[in-house]
């Protein structure tokens, strides 16, 4: 038996990390105004924690989410996996040389990994796609921004999100 509505748990644990660093931030305050001397520093270090989690909090939220769409998205060993009914395909990260976010008339997002012996496409509404945030993070100097521009945006257009090569980002 549940005391939350449904839909409510659901806001809930997506305001989790938001209500935690909420808490680490009152911590951070309450060693701040309580203590002198070394305290200061540890709870400026605790404040600069719950920052970091909020600022990761804002970019995961700004990424393009799975929403049950086609197919299924798995990160195993450095390897992104996608299946679907047509058969399925992966790639490396560690071969990977460019990542782009395709974006169709209609709004909806499609992830390309381009590797050395070719490409998988990827939809942002698959099952399971959120796992591509965390898999990104292993790449130096990934364009967050321009994921996020690809997700709130209408209207064709081809977002750069990372390459191998830093200078085209740029």
């Amino acid at each position: 038996m549940s005391f939350i509505r449904p839909e409510a748990a659901a806001q809930l644990r997506k305001a989790r990390p938001f209500i935690l660093a909420g808490l680490i931030g009152c911590f951070g305050f309450y060693i701040l105004f309580t203590t002198r001397g070394t305290g200061y520093i540890a709870g400026a270090v605790v404040l600069g924690i719950a920052g970091l989690i909020v600022h990761d909090t804002i970019r995961r939220a700004r990424f393009p989410k799975g929403d049950g769409g086609p197919g299924l998205v798995e990160v195993d060993e450095r390897r992104i996996t996608y299946l679907s009914s047509g058969g399925g395909a992966s790639v490396s990260l560690d071969t990977l040389t460019r990542v782009e976010a395709h974006r169709n008339r209609r709004g909806h997002v499609t992830w390309i990994f381009y590797d050395e012996d070719g490409m998988l496409s990827v939809p942002a509404s698959a099952s399971g796609s959120d796992v591509l945030f965390d898999a990104m993070t292993a790449l130096p100097g990934v364009n967050y921004d321009q994921a996020a521009a690809a997700a709130k945006g209408q209207g064709p257009d081809v977002f750069l999100v990372w390459t191998r090569d830093r200078k085209a980002l740029n």
